[in-house]
């Protein structure tokens, strides 16, 4: 009995980690493809809409790469501190405000190419657009929300 119970168990796991990497893209890069691909294909764009897309996923992954984003993380000169006897404070709080500033930069440059990208959509596909954020937030929302 206990044999079958690590066999299942071990069956669950496998596919669990087979179908969370099916799911989730790992690089920006991979995740902007998707992404561009899914709205290009939802929105049934035109040859000019699409160019612009891919124009504007090019640019935001340039200035992700300018900036040195990594995503949400805490940041090394942060973790560092951790391993002294004291924390410096004004030390930790520096280093996650000059991340804070990086992410204000950067969200303020993807609400201009967002807005860039708004103009090129018809009423329909704009409509159609925020259907489909509106569905993946419902999916991938925080049980605790």
């Amino acid at each position: 009995m206990k044999k079958f119970f690590k066999v299942s168990g071990l069956i669950f796991l496998t596919l669990g980690l087979l179908a969370g990497g099916c799911r989730y893209y790992r690089s920006p890069e991979k995740r902007a493809e998707f992404v561009v691909k899914k709205i290009t294909s939802e929105l049934d764009l035109n040859d000019s809409q699409k160019k612009d897309l891919y124009r504007i996923k090019d640019e935001i992954l340039s200035k992700r790469k300018e900036l040195k984003l990594q995503g949400p993380r805490i940041p090394a000169e942060a973790l560092a501190e951790f391993r002294q006897p004291t924390l410096d404070e004004k030390k930790i709080n520096k280093v996650f405000e000059l991340e804070m500033n990086k992410m204000n930069e950067m969200r303020t440059f993807t609400t201009k190419k967002a807005i860039e990208f708004h103009t090129t959509l018809t009423p329909e596909q704009r409509n159609k657009l925020v259907d489909l954020i509106t569905e993946f937030q419902q999916k991938h929302r925080h049980h605790d929300d």
